[in-house]
């Protein structure tokens, strides 16, 4: 009998070690995720920031030489890019808590993504700005 005591003891407390070593580790494991994720998405945003801001001064600068034929084309060029990736988005988490999102900001925006094809095909020149 105190065999039998003395093996349940230890299974117990292989158990409960073994359950606190996970839990050890799913804590550590969170915080090193947050603390990894923090750069590289501050990172991306900068990145992203930086493009749509020189993208923006770009057009501006054109828009004061006159060149408003060219920067329309432009303008469509770049809208036609991000329905082209919010379309893609959109067929890979349909039914997800992304299109709902989609469907907050815009809520016509589902149906247009659904079929949407680009018009520019795979390929683009970007006018140039003659003045």
């Amino acid at each position: 009998m105190k065999r039998s005591v003395a093996l349940t003891l230890s299974v117990t407390a292989a158990i409960v070690a073994c359950f606190g070593s996970y839990r050890l580790g799913f804590y550590v494991g969170a915080a090193h995720a947050k603390e990894a994720f923090g750069p590289v998405l501050a990172s991306v945003q900068a990145d992203l920031g930086l493009n749509k801001l020189q993208r923006l001064l770009q057009l501006e600068a054109e828009l004061a030489r006159g060149c408003s034929k060219e920067t329309l084309a432009k303008i469509r060029f770049d809208i036609d890019s991000q329905l082209y990736v919010l379309s893609s988005l959109y067929r890979e988490h349909k039914g997800t808590w992304v299109v709902d999102e989609l469907a907050k900001r815009d809520p016509a925006l589902p149906s247009q993504l659904e079929g949407f094809k680009s018009q520019h095909g795979n390929s683009w020149k970007e006018p140039k700005c003659a003045a």
